[in-house]
């Protein structure tokens, strides 16, 4: 006797080899064995053999139109084989039965299951939105494929341009662009911050290393407002030297110095200047307020 029957959520047939009251010993059709009872049970039959069945019921599955079986379901609850006579005719044979089993029980956004083997089809309104839901996971897989193949191509996909640096360092990992690089990086055995170098991402290992150090240590971007610097506090004494500064013509921040005075005495004193600009800010003041913001 074979058995088609519910076992982990999935539909399974098999050959019985034993009875034990309201149980079957059973053997799959790769061999293992499992035990199963009677309430799991939702046909039996002496043929075709199970293995037979699993094969025919798969091309019969594949050729069911959901839409149409849909709609020849009734709005109540149902049985699997009583839906197998409305769609196939009177006196749908095992294999075509089970073959609507499964394909009532593998598609969820149609059919509910109620029980076992007992099925509600989905109200028209979720049924719509589910498959348009489907529909939109499915653009947005090929569109993530593209980039896929793009990025193990080392192009970087047009969509990336001005999301690299949040990519690698405040990604959000449900995103398709994240998702295409995580995908590119194992296929290709790269971490993320050598494939956006390698695709031009990132113009070269240098400005990945200083985004990295700014995304680390300014979060909140370099750029800062414009304050009134207020006069030092007291009068600050001047140093009767000329000092001068070991920079280029392009330095910005001359905040050392060097000086060399000659003395009465003939000897040489070295003057070594420092920039103090904690000089410049008072507690509570704005560039104070903005400091304590921006600290690193």
């Amino acid at each position: 006797m074979q058995l088609l029957f519910e076992e982990g959520g999935e539909i399974r047939a098999g050959t019985v080899l034993a009875q034990q009251g309201e149980a079957y010993q059973v053997e799959l059709p790769a061999g293992k064995r499992t035990k199963v009872k009677s309430r799991d049970v939702l046909l039996q039959f002496a043929q075709p053999s199970a293995i037979e069945l699993v094969r025919q019921t798969g091309d019969l599955t594949a050729e069911i139109d959901l839409d149409f079986l849909w709609e020849c379901a009734p709005a109540e609850e149902f049985g699997f084989a009583d839906l197998a006579g409305e769609y196939y005719g009177a006196g749908a044979d095992v294999v075509k039965q089970a073959a609507l089993a499964m394909a009532l029980h593998g598609n969820p956004v149609y059919f509910r299951r109620k029980g076992r083997g007992r099925y509600q089809r989905a109200p028209e309104d979720q049924l719509k939105a589910a498959l348009a839901a489907l529909e939109r996971k499915k653009q947005q897989a090929l569109v993530q494929a593209e980039y896929e193949a793009q990025l193990k191509a080392m192009t970087l996909p047009e969509s990336f341009r001005g999301k690299v640096l949040q990519l690698l360092f405040r990604p959000d990992k449900n995103s398709l662009e994240y998702k295409a690089m995580d995908a590119a990086c194992t296929a290709l055995g790269m971490t993320p911050m050598r494939l956006m170098v390698a695709v031009g991402g990132i113009a070269s290992p240098r400005a990945l290393h200083e985004a990295k150090f700014l995304a680390e240590c300014f979060p909140k971007g370099i750029g800062f407002p414009d304050v009134t610097v207020p006069e030092p506090a007291g009068d600050l004494p001047l140093a009767d030297v000329q000092a001068f500064s070991i920079d280029d013509v392009t330095t910005t921040e001359i905040d050392d110095a060097l000086s060399v005075t000659t003395l009465p005495d003939g000897k040489l004193r070295i003057g070594v200047h420092i920039a103090a600009p904690a000089l410049g800010i008072q507690r509570g003041d704005a560039l104070d307020a903005i400091a304590r913001q921006r600290l690193s």
